[in-house]
């Protein structure tokens, strides 16, 4: 039966376009009507919603003497229309205007929200009907209310009626029971309107920072460095400083800023991003560095000076840089949109912002270490050092003495005098501990007294140090099963993972490689190489077990071998190359028999079990239900299909080897990776058994 909705607001005007905006999203079956204040409301309605546009108009009705009778209420929240706020990003920079409404209060919200969308670069002033005093401006600003701005304004800007926010239209849909799978749409259309409004204030921001601070910057550091070079990397222009501190060559024009800087800087030097004053080591000396764009150009300027440490706060960044004890990476060097990769993102920022022991999980390949970068140069300790440690390369004794140092003559060739170890040179910082699985027992005692204690004693030593040491801590293996098996200790595990990351698989995120493919070319190589689609297409198609550091790989050797500045098949390198080959082949040999026992075949087809769980977890996701096993197996037995929780676990293992899914721990449950919503959109048509 279709359900009838009533949207009460204050003005004609209003009521239109929250009408309107509610049809954009609200398919015909339901009934809208529709009235104002301002026209008068008649008694005598009944409806199975009630919308009223906001709380001020809430708290102005009487529905009880009006007579309105409803099952469910929705007071709005609004937002500003984000479709004309290219009209506020034009006017100049500190121009005076007035933001004009129909009420005090929403005057004020209304700047709120154009100054936290970053349209902070007018002053505003506020203006409504009944204002005893206000700045007579030639421009005002006004959300729809166009009758109420004053005679003494010549330039109005109208940005329409606030809209209903994206909470309040989720709100909306669970009322009328329209299901979250089928409102996808909602954040898709008011994400591609933020978007644009993160452009045009980008637009702003860069215009601003640069007309500001252009002839300062250049009438400030002359005696300083100065280089300047296009979007593609080509130097256009570098002073004698630059040449003789830090370049060492005398003709740099029309050469590429590539080969004279390490390599973990391009994404600073060729990136859009402007900054001031970041700290970078090039060359083997550390500076300040200023970026920005030339304003209405494309060139790109550097400014550089000596760091004269005059914030304390970072009164040691020198040092460390010098000495390689700085995190090279942040957020923005972690490529891909994937959904499950912005959520790992997203956590790691939070979790940054506590002093947590953090656990990163995640296969060989698939940025560990970026995540633990990120995680340190968006803490408190950013301004510390930063080291790490890889147990996989190191040998056991070796391991102990890198870490907690040793006195003098703690064993044969020890130096003379001594050498303190990564957690004293950490303090005040972080350290991170790489394949953490890969410790053996003995050093795992020895890092649970850290963890406990912070407390360190030197190999062959007899005094115990204090250490101010955040840990985090990665590994490919899985450590829940080691303490199972008594090869990790399970007081350490739970130790460090007090904070926890899993980073996905690339084949779980299979839509970022055609980003990861363009940010491997742009830094490997000045040439404008492009990317054919027959060979992204190959690329969605591979496992990749190797992850981010085999996509990487391929592109480097795709590089090397290429006739043109068109990758294509033929660049590919041979099967054997790929990590797939060798992991499925021993996968398969391995795991042959219980494959087949479980239903999987060697053409890698699934059968019926496995179909059916894989729409199982889809059908969860769909209604934003947390899919672990016990909720997978009562599903099941809703469509006759009878699985325990131990068999599901089993099977799931299975399919997240293969790539369907990918297994989550606490609510998140288990999701469908990209490869396997794909599939089961492929046999949609099947039914369950």
């Amino acid at each position: 039966m279709n359900k009838n909705i009533i949207l009460i607001a204050g003005s004609v005007n209003t009521k239109d376009f929250l009408v309107r905006q509610l049809k954009e999203f609200i398919s015909d079956k339901y009934i809208i009507e529709a009235y104002s204040e301002e026209e008068g409301i008649r008694g005598n309605i009944k409806c199975d919603l009630l919308i009223i546009s906001s709380q001020d108009m809430k708290d102005d009705l009487d529905l009880v003497n009006m007579d309105i009778e409803y099952k469910d209420m929705i007071v709005c929240e609004r937002s500003v229309n984000f479709d004309f706020i290219d009209k506020v990003a034009g006017l100049p920079v500190n121009e005076e205007v007035l933001l004009v409404n129909d009420e005090k209060e929403t005057v004020y919200s209304t700047i709120n929200d154009l100054k936290e969308l970053g349209l902070n670069h007018i002053k505003y002033y506020p203006y409504y009907p009944g204002i005893h005093s206000y700045k007579k401006v030639k421009t005002a600003i006004t959300p729809g209310e166009t009758d109420k701005v004053p005679a003494c304004v010549t330039n109005m800007i109208d940005i329409g009626p606030r809209i209903i926010s994206i909470n309040s239209m989720y709100l909306i849909m669970d009322k009328l029971n329209i299901y979250h799978k089928d409102t996808a749409f909602i954040t898709k259309k008011y994400m591609q309107k933020i978007v644009n409004v993160s452009k045009h204030v980008s637009a702003i921001n860069n215009k601003v920072n640069a007309l500001n601070g252009y002839l300062n910057n250049i009438i400030h550091n002359l005696v300083n460095g100065i280089l300047v070079y296009d979007e593609d990397g080509y130097i256009k222009y570098a002073n004698e400083k630059i040449k003789k501190s830090l370049l060492t060559e005398k003709e740099l024009e029309n050469k590429n800023i590539r080969n004279y800087i390490d390599r973990e800087l391009y994404p600073y030097f060729l990136s859009n991003d402007t900054f001031e004053n970041k700290i970078l080591n090039i060359m083997g000396m550390n500076v300040k560095v200023t970026k920005f764009i030339v304003p209405n150009g494309s060139d790109i300027v550097i400014l550089t000076d000596e760091n004269k440490n005059d914030e304390p706060d970072i009164s040691n960044v020198n040092d460390y840089l010098l000495k390689g004890h700085v995190a090279k990476y942040n957020i923005e060097n972690i490529v891909g949109s994937c959904p499950i990769l912005e959520e790992a993102k997203r956590t790691a920022l939070k979790l940054a912002k506590t002093d947590l022991t953090v656990l990163i999980e995640g296969e060989s390949g698939t940025g560990k270490e970026l995540f633990a970068s990120v995680i340190h140069r968006n803490s408190k300790r950013k301004y510390g050092p930063y080291l790490a440690i890889n147990f996989s390369a190191l040998p056991d004794d070796l391991i102990e003495s890198e870490l907690f140092g040793y006195e003098e003559g703690a064993f044969t060739g020890a130096r003379k005098g001594g050498k303190i170890g990564l957690f004293e040179l950490a303090d005040g910082g972080t350290i991170f501990l790489d394949e953490i699985g890969d410790v053996s027992l003995k050093v795992q005692t020895k890092l649970l007294r850290v963890l406990q204690e912070k407390e360190i004693m030197m190999v062959g030593g007899t005094t115990i140090k204090k250490v101010d040491v955040r840990i985090i801590a990665a590994t490919n293996k899985n450590l829940r099963n080691m303490v199972l098996e008594k090869k990790f200790r399970a007081d350490l595990y739970y130790r460090l993972k007090i904070g926890y990351l899993y980073i996905p698989p690339l084949r779980a995120r299979i839509s970022d490689i055609e980003e990861l493919v363009a940010y491997f070319i742009k830094i490997s190589t000045a040439a404008d190489v492009k990317v054919s689609q027959r060979v992204i297409d190959e690329f969605m198609k591979y496992k990749w077990f190797g992850n981010v550091r085999e996509l990487e790989n391929t592109i480097q050797y795709m590089l090397a071998v290429r006739n043109g500045n068109i990758l294509i098949n033929s660049d590919l390198p041979d099967r054997n190359f790929f990590e797939e080959a060798l992991m499925e082949k021993n996968y398969f040999e391995k795991n042959y028999a219980e494959i087949n026992d479980a239903g999987i075949n060697n053409e890698y087809e699934l059968n019926d079990d496995f179909v059916n769980i894989l729409k199982c977890i889809k059908e969860l996701q769909d209604n934003n239900i947390a899919a672990g096993r016990e909720k997978i197996s009562h599903k099941l037995t809703e469509y006759g299909c009878s699985m325990t929780s131990s068999q599901v676990r089993t099977r799931l293992d299975i399919l997240e080897d293969k790539g369907y899914l990918i297994k989550k721990r606490g609510r998140q449950g288990t999701a469908l990776t990209d490869f396997g919503l794909k599939y089961i959109k492929k046999i949609s048509q099947t039914t369950f058994i």
